[in-house]
C-alpha cells in the first residue's frame, strides 16, 4: 500500500512514527466524494469553513450531521441482496465478511477502495499458537485491565474489552492459518519491558506477518499487506463471497427510506461513479467499517480539536490509502449512520498519536533520558510509554520536546530494541552508537562534541545548559527530585562524555478511534442508547472502546480487538441468530 512514511519509520494500528510527520503532498483520489447536503436554512451551515464561529451551540447542527436529499428512486438501476452486506474493504470489512461466510451466511461486500487495503501491522491477541511455541506467557486480566480501566478513567465499555480478551486466541489462531496457508508466517514484535505491575506495563501480544526471514530484523509490522491480499483472495475464491471494489456507499436505507430515521436498516445505496445506484440489501445485517473520519475537518473539529492541527486536509481523498500521518478516511460511514438517527458516542473520542522523533532504548516508550521544552526546561518524567509523552507534548509550545544525551547513554542505557524487529531482539552498545551517528531511524539527530554545540543546533536558549546541569546533580545523587524518575533512568550528560546528541520532535497523527455508539455486540445504538436493527459497526468505526489516550500499552489493540476479534465474533453471533430482533 502507498505510504509516507520509509520502511523504519513505518506506523501501523498500534505502533509508533517518525519525527512529526505529517501528510504531504497530493493523494490521488479514486472515488466520488460524498455528496453534499442539501441547502439548509441555519446559520450553523452558512460557513463549514469556519465551525468555531457557531458549531457549538446546542441548538444548531454541523452541516455533516446533516442528511443529504434522499437518492430518489430513479436513480437506482438495481437491487443486490445477501444476508449481510459489509461496507468497507480494510481489515475489519475482511474479517466480518470472511467470518459470516465461514458461517454460512451470504455475504457482499462492497469498498471504496480499488482492492483490499492495509492500514496496520500490528495485531494484539493476549494469547496464540505463535506465543506458545515462543515461550511467552499469557497475560493475566484480573489486575492488567483494572490498571487499564484507571488509565482510561472509566469512560469506556468494558464488556467490549473483556469480549475481545475472552474471543482473542480463537479469532489470532484463525487468521494465523489463514496466512500459513498462503506461506505467510506470523512472529511477536519486540516491545517494552517494564515488569509486571508497572503503570507501563506493556503485555507481549503484538503478532505481526512476514514472509521472508530477513524481515523479522528491522521489516516486521510493514507485512500487513500480505494477510489483507490474502483475505481478499480467500474470501472470494475460497468462500464465495460477491466483493465489488470500486463501489462507494453513499445512504443507508432505514425503514425503506434512504436516510429515513426509523424502523431497520436493511441496505445500502452505493455506486461505482458509472453506472447510478445500486441497492444493496442485508436481509441480516449491513455492516460498516468505512474507517475513520480524520479527513473531515468539521468532524475534526467537533470531535478531536485538540488534533486539528496535526491534520493535512488540502489533500483528496484516496480510498486505496496505506498508512498515512495526517488524516486518513473522510468518515462517510459515520455520517450514514448520524443520518439514519445513530449517536455520537459519549465519551471523548481518541486519537492515535505515533510516537514522534523518540530515541528511546525499546520500542513503543519515549527518550528515557532529558527531554526539555522550547525555553530548554525540562517538562515531565521521561520513563513512558511513547503514547503518554505524546499527549504530554501536545500540551508544549509548539507541540515540540527536545531530547539531548550522550555517547555514554549506549552503554549505561538499554538493553535496546526497536520498533520492527522480532522480540527478543536487542542492539549491542556499539550498534546503538552506529544507529545514532548514521541517523538510522530517521530521527534527524544532531551531533556535536559540546553539549553547547548540541543546544545551539536545535535552536534552544544558551540557559539550558543549566538544567542539564542541574539533571546531572541528580543522577549523581541518584535522585530525581523534580520528576522523580527511578535511579537506573538516570544517567549523566557530563562534560567529559561527548560526543553528545539531540533531536527535536512533535507528535504525528495517525487516526482517529471511534464514533457512533455500539452495544457490546457492535450494533450502532440511537439516542435512547437502544440498537438500530441490522446495523453494525466494525474496526475504527466501533464506539464506546477507547476513551483519554491510545496509549500502546496494549500493542497493537486496535487492529487485533476492533478489526479482527470483535468483527470475527460478529460473524458468529449473526450466524447463529442470537442477534435476531
Amino acid at each position: 500500500m502507498e505510504t509516507n512514511l520509509d520502511r523504519r519509520g513505518f506506523l501501523k494500528g498500534a505502533a509508533l512514527g517518525t519525527a512529526g510527520l505529517v501528510a504531504a503532498g497530493a493523494l490521488a483520489g479514486c472515488s466520488q466524494p460524498a455528496a453534499a447536503p442539501a441547502e439548509k436554512d441555519n446559520a450553523a451551515l452558512a460557513d463549514t469553513s469556519t465551525p468555531s464561529a457557531g458549531y457549538n451551540s446546542a441548538d444548531q447542527q454541523w452541516a455533516f450531521e446533516v442528511a443529504p436529499e434522499a437518492i430518489a428512486d430513479d436513480q437506482i438501476t438495481g437491487t443486490e441482496e445477501a444476508d449481510v452486506v459489509v461496507v468497507g474493504g480494510g481489515m475489519a470489512g475482511m474479517v466480518s465478511a470472511a467470518s459470516c461466510a465461514e458461517n454460512g451466511l451470504k455475504v457482499i461486500l462492497i469498498s471504496a477502495s480499488t482492492g483490499p487495503v492495509s492500514r496496520g501491522g500490528s495485531n494484539n491477541g493476549v494469547y496464540s499458537k505463535v506465543m506458545k511455541d515462543m515461550g511467552i506467557e499469557r497475560m493475566d486480566p484480573t489486575w492488567f485491565y483494572r490498571m487499564q480501566y484507571a488509565a482510561n478513567g472509566g469512560n469506556f465499555k468494558p464488556a467490549l474489552w473483556y469480549k475481545f480478551y475472552n474471543h482473542s486466541e480463537e479469532a489470532i489462531n484463525w487468521i494465523i492459518d489463514i496466512a500459513a496457508n498462503a506461506g505467510i508466517k506470523t512472529t511477536i514484535e519486540s516491545g517494552p519491558m517494564y515488569k509486571e505491575g508497572d503503570p507501563m506495563y506493556t503485555p507481549t501480544a503484538a503478532h505481526a506477518f512476514y514472509v521472508d526471514d530477513e524481515e523479522l530484523h528491522g521489516a516486521i509490522g510493514n507485512g500487513e499487506g500480505y494477510i489483507a491480499a490474502e483475505l481478499g483472495r480467500y474470501l472470494t475464491e475460497d468462500l464465495g463471497v460477491d466483493v465489488r471494489w470500486g463501489v462507494k456507499a453513499e445512504q443507508l436505507v432505514r425503514g425503506g427510506v434512504p436516510n429515513g430515521t426509523e424502523g431497520r436498516v436493511d441496505a445500502v445505496l452505493a455506486t461505482d461513479g458509472a453506472n447510478g445506484y445500486t441497492k444493496y440489501v442485508g436481509t441480516k445485517a449491513v455492516i460498516m467499517a468505512t474507517g475513520d473520519f480524520s479527513h473531515d475537518k468539521d468532524m475534526m473539529e467537533k470531535y478531536c480539536p485538540q488534533a486539528v492541527e496535526l491534520c493535512d486536509f488540502t489533500t483528496e481523498v484516496n480510498y486505496d490509502q496505506g498508512i498515512w500521518m495526517g488524516g486518513l478516511m473522510p468518515g462517510d460511514g459515520h455520517k450514514m449512520e448520524l443520518w439514519v438517527g445513530g449517536a455520537w458516542q459519549k465519551e471523548p473520542n481518541n486519537i492515535m498519536l505515533g510516537r514522534p522523533n523518540l530515541p528511546g532504548d525499546q520500542p513503543y516508550t519515549s527518550h528515557t533520558g532529558l527531554m526539555v521544552d522550547n525555553q530548554g526546561q525540562r517538562f515531565m518524567n521521561e520513563d513512558v510509554l511513547g503514547g503518554f509523552a505524546c499527549a504530554t507534548i501536545m500540551h508544549l509550545p509548539e507541540k515540540t520536546g527536545y531530547c539531548i544525551w550522550g555517547q555514554n547513554r549506549a552503554e549505561a542505557g538499554g538493553p535496546w530494541g526497536a520498533i520492527n524487529y522480532a522480540h527478543g531482539e536487542y542492539f549491542t552498545t556499539q550498534e546503538v552508537i552506529d544507529r545514532w551517528d548514521n541517523d538510522t531511524d530517521g530521527f534527524n539527530i544532531v551531533k556535536a562534541d559540546t553539549r553547547e554545540e548540541v543546544i545551539a543546533q536545535l535552536g534552544l536558549p544558551a540557559e539550558t545548559i543549566e538544567t542539564i546541569e542541574r539533571y546531572n546533580e541528580m543522577c549523581a545523587k541518584g535522585e530525581d527530585t523534580d520528576f522523580y524518575k527511578t535511579a537506573d533512568k538516570l544517567i549523566p550528560i557530563g562534560e567529559g562524555d561527548g560526543p553528545f546528541y539531540g533531536a527535536a520532535f512533535t507528535p504525528g497523527f495517525l487516526t482517529s478511534l471511534g464514533g457512533l455508539r455500539n452495544d457490546e455486540h457492535l450494533r450502532v445504538l440511537d439516542a435512547n442508547d437502544q440498537p438500530i436493527e441490522g446495523l453494525y459497526n466494525a474496526g475504527c468505526m466501533i464506539g464506546n472502546f477507547y476513551s483519554a489516550t491510545y496509549t500502546f500499552a496494549m500493542e497493537g489493540m486496535n487492529y487485533g480487538a476492533c478489526c479482527i476479534t470483535l468483527p470475527y465474533v460478529l460473524g458468529q453471533e449473526l450466524a447463529s441468530g442470537e442477534l435476531d430482533a
